[in-house]
């Protein structure tokens, strides 16, 4: 029977998962660009000439590489803490603002991005969106750690 441990612990391979997917990802992302640039080349909707985006998307995908990382590192901590019971603490908050800023990081860095490929845009604003959405998780989170802490000093 599936129960809360189980989605717990499939949620902690499937995070570990991700960051040895990132990782991978790290030694083909010139090849990536590469392969971007060359089947791309025909779209007319970018700012810069579409010839010279070869280093930015380097650039670009490894930053949002580290960031991803990043994210997969605190969601894994978020996700040990509540491992151990610890659910409404400041630190998962802290672990869900952190989040929330890589993710608004990804948005900026894939919306600059989007100068040379216009599709990255969208991709910034998803990016930017999810990041908004975590801070107003992180907000309930915080909320919640108040509330808990009133009531853990009501005798």
């Amino acid at each position: 029977m599936w129960n809360k441990d189980k989605s717990l612990i499939l949620s902690r391979i499937l995070t570990v998962a991700a960051a040895i997917a990132a990782l991978i990802t790290a030694f083909f992302i010139p090849a990536i660009a590469e392969w971007y640039e060359y089947e791309m080349s025909v779209e007319a909707n970018s700012v810069f000439d579409r010839s010279t985006m070869f280093v930015p998307m380097c650039v670009t995908l490894y930053v949002c590489d580290v960031l991803a990382l990043g994210a997969l590192w605190n969601l894994h901590i978020l996700l040990r803490n509540i491992s151990r019971e610890e659910v409404f603490t400041n630190r998962n908050t802290a672990c869900l603002r952190r989040i929330s800023w890589i993710c608004m990081g990804v948005g900026v860095v894939m919306m600059i991005f989007g100068l040379w490929s216009s599709i990255f845009i969208f991709f910034g604003m998803c990016a930017l969106m999810f990041g908004l959405i975590m801070r107003v998780l992180k907000n309930v989170f915080e909320k919640a750690v108040e509330i808990k802490s009133e009531n853990d000093f009501t005798i």
